[in-house]
């Protein structure tokens, strides 16, 4: 191998180490698993923990949680996985995080039946401050046959730097261009 071999052989294994590695590390590996709860039923009204009756004006919903959370624990991840496969009737979910009517964190997660995997996590979510919030999974249509979903909650979940993902993805595609640049003058 020549040195300029040797050096964008380098520089591709310190872009996968701080760049996919440190990602999937951030999202797999870091923070605390908080709850993990198998919603099975959808419905347009539930009783919650305090006997209320909560009402989903907007359509049906799985079952929603009540969650203390505190900045002290802050950074959730939420993930949310199809059990045990076919999450084709779903379509799209939303998912919110709310505190009485002020809704803290909402997301449209839609769902791709030709990817292998079912699982579709947010990004960290920060916490302001301390209270009650309600995780809910709504499904734009309301399938007959919905699917189990399993709601994972993982708190002090690292966020991974912008800027290091940046440069370690950069230093993965520097030397493919250079790969690339290489056999086009052959």
């Amino acid at each position: 191998m020549t040195q300029i071999q040797i050096k964008l052989v380098t520089l591709f294994v310190v872009g996968l180490l701080l760049g996919p590695t440190y990602h999937f590390y951030c999202y797999v590996f870091s923070g605390q698993n908080l709850s993990v709860n198998n919603l099975r039923e959808i419905s347009d009204r539930w009783v919650l923990d305090d006997r209320s009756i909560f009402r989903i004006s907007s359509g049906m919903s799985y079952q929603p949680m009540e969650l203390p959370l505190t900045p002290i624990e802050n950074n959730f991840l939420i993930e949310v996985t199809c059990e045990p496969n076919p999450c084709n009737p779903l379509n799209e979910i939303t998912l919110s995080l709310s505190s009485g009517s002020k809704v803290a964190f909402q997301e449209t997660l839609t769902i791709n039946s030709f990817l292998p995997f079912r699982d579709f996590t947010t990004g960290p979510i920060s916490i302001v401050y301390p209270e009650k919030y309600m995780i809910l999974v709504e499904p734009e249509t309301a399938p007959a046959d919905a699917p189990s979903v399993i709601l994972s909650i993982k708190k002090n979940v690292a966020s991974p730097s912008l800027i290091l993902l940046a440069i370690g993805y950069g230093f993965c595609l520097i030397p493919l261009l250079f790969l690339l640049k290489s056999f086009r003058v052959r």
